[in-house]
């Protein structure tokens, strides 16, 4: 999704403030505290290093920004880092072309605010999603694959599936798997054995590559 300087800094400075927010909130009729030193600025400051924040900060940077990651644990990845590496995005990318596999963002906007659906648990969550934000991230999924593997993330070459936790309510196959290339697992903190690299699905090969690409590194991983 295209957006200039203004519109990033505006967007991200409200998501930086709610997240401050939540933590520490100055008492009522309390003045919030100004420090009235720091060791370092940037245009841009992104709270957390996960699946969300590493692409912000990609974005913030090619874009034109400084900008400052801050992240609670001792590594970066967050949630990412430990899953499975599946991602469920659809809307017609040239993967679902290539195996014949019809799919739309008005598709996409269906199935995530279907009120039919119903998960295992019986809770029929599609129908309380914000219509606003699933129209967005319809409109925008095929564009965010190719951001994917612009920025040095290799998907498993398959066709896309209905593998991994968060397929319940999609109509059309969209799960699509990053493979792990070199890039060092988190279970073990080396990397796949060679001869399944290209097919071991991990969020390490999400996660690793957008964090080369947001320092700058430009390390992409070896294509099978």
């Amino acid at each position: 999704m295209a957006m200039n300087r203004r519109e990033l800094l505006v967007y991200g400075g409200t998501s930086a403030a709610l997240s401050v927010g939540s933590f520490s909130s100055p008492a009522v009729g309390q003045a919030p505290h100004v420090p009235t030193q720091w060791h370092r600025e940037a245009d841009v400051v992104v709270i957390g290093s996960g699946a969300c924040g590493l692409p912000a900060a990609i974005v913030a940077r090619e874009g034109g920004s400084s900008v400052i990651v801050v992240e609670a644990q001792p590594h970066i990845g967050g949630h990412a880092r430990v899953s499975g590496g599946n991602i469920p995005l659809g809307g017609g990318t040239d993967v679902q072309k290539k195996y014949n596999i019809e799919d739309s963002p008005d598709l996409v906007f269906k199935d995530l605010t279907d009120w039919s659906v119903v998960e295992p648990n019986g809770f029929p969550d599609y129908r309380y999603n914000d219509r606003e934000i699933i129209r967005a991230f319809a409109n925008n999924c095929t564009a965010t694959f190719e951001f994917l593997r612009k920025h040095g993330i290799v998907f498993i070459d398959k066709p896309p599936d209905r593998t991994g936790g968060s397929y319940v309510g999609n109509s059309a196959l969209r799960v699509m798997h990053c493979a792990a290339m070199d890039w060092p697992l988190v279970q073990t903190g080396s990397p796949a054995s060679p001869e399944v690299r290209t097919m071991t699905s991990s969020g390490a090969g999400l996660v690793l590559p957008l964090e080369a690409a947001a320092q700058g590194r430009r390390r992409i991983s070896r294509r099978a």
